[in-house]
């Protein structure tokens, strides 16, 4: 394999800041940081808030079919992985990232998919770390069926501030003195 596929693949990583450039010392993963992770859950809230109102005034059965049935698989499976509970569950891991997508599939802009999708891919590099460094426990099984009640109800408000205060639990459980600024 030559250099160019690996620096074109370092400098996509860039573009979606999970790497950093450093002049004349070359590229290292983007540090975490609380301000980072702050604005990244705004602005998750806003966009995906924005895709979730468009997938509800679209969303017909089979889109509602598609929350109900990506919630009961997500709820049937433990967050944490057995024997290392400090560790994410990489099945549970898909079918929360499925459940999510299903929320907003209904959305007809690809363009803001496509936005979500880059978000969501930020938001897992703090989503991972937040389980070994919780500081409290937290109902994640029912923060998705508040979030995917209120989408099925098709009530726009509640289904944006059920998202949102999803999102805004991470902030809350990372404590600001481990391993973020």
């Amino acid at each position: 394999m030559s250099v160019s596929p690996v620096r074109e693949a370092l400098a996509r990583l860039v573009t979606e800041g999970l790497v950093v450039t450093e002049h004349n010392r070359g590229y290292r993963v983007a540090p975490l940081s609380r301000h980072e992770l702050e604005d990244l859950v705004r602005t998750r809230i806003r966009i995906e808030g924005w895709a979730i109102e468009r997938a509800i005034a679209l969303g017909d059965e089979l889109w509602e079919a598609r929350i109900m049935s990506s919630l009961h698989v997500l709820t049937r499976l433990p967050r944490r992985r057995a024997g290392e509970p400090r560790l994410m569950n990489e099945e549970w891991e898909r079918r929360h990232k499925d459940f999510h997508e299903a929320l907003i599939a209904a959305c007809d802009s690809a363009s803001l998919l496509q936005i979500c999708r880059a978000l969501s891919a930020r938001a897992d590099r703090y989503r991972h770390i937040s389980l070994a460094i919780e500081t409290g426990p937290r109902d994640i099984d029912a923060e998705h069926e508040a979030i995917a009640k209120a989408a099925l109800a098709h009530d726009v408000p509640a289904a944006q501030q059920a998202l949102g205060a999803h999102y805004e639990k991470m902030v809350r459980y990372i404590p600001l003195h481990v391993g973020v600024d």
